[in-house]
């Protein structure tokens, strides 16, 4: 299962570098949608494994942990310029592994305002990729806010779920849904 989640990055990486018509800019200044020029790829995960019993905040559980880390590995050679998280231990501890290895610090979203989150991405004017740690009922609306597919909430008990939103010149190119 590893093995195709990396080649479906891999191959998603591809695509990606096809896609781009200009040269990539990494500047982390924010720039209008129209002046990114290339292709930026972001990354949606929900956060990883937690305990069902914990009702408040509740942190990754040892799979939780384990499964952060393979983020991390997936996405290690992913040029990630930003990464972003809700403010719960869950979000934070799911995408503490991939900062470290990025050399990022995680900046903080409201976890309901899908709409804003987009236009910060898209105003980014990079075309490194994003990570976002989302939830179960957000990681949907996240991926609608970038113009890709209406989707339903994930489960409550899926932890596993991987977005890639491709985008090009700020406009949805496709969505592409693996596991990890």
């Amino acid at each position: 299962m590893k093995i195709w989640t990396a080649l479906g990055v891999l191959a998603l990486a591809i695509i990606a570098a096809l896609a781009i018509a200009q040269p990539t800019s990494t500047s982390p200044e924010p720039a209008s949608p129209d002046a990114i020029t290339g292709t930026h790829v972001v990354f949606i995960v929900r956060h990883a494994d937690t305990d069902p019993k914990v009702s408040k905040n509740p942190p990754l559980t040892a799979q939780g942990q384990a499964r952060a880390e393979h983020l991390a590995e997936v996405l290690q050679d992913e040029e990630l310029g930003a990464i972003f998280v809700t403010n719960t231990a869950r979000s934070m501890q799911t995408a503490a592994p991939a900062a470290a290895g990025a050399g990022i610090t995680p900046t903080i979203y409201l976890p309901m305002d899908a709409g804003g989150l987009a236009d910060t991405i898209n105003g980014l004017g990079t075309t490194n990729a994003t990570l976002v740690v989302a939830h179960s009922n957000t990681a949907p609306m996240i991926i609608a806010a970038l113009g890709g597919p209406t989707l339903p909430d994930l489960e409550h008990d899926a932890f596993d779920h991987f977005y890639a939103v491709v985008l090009s010149r700020g406009r949805h190119v496709r969505t592409v849904k693996l596991r990890f």
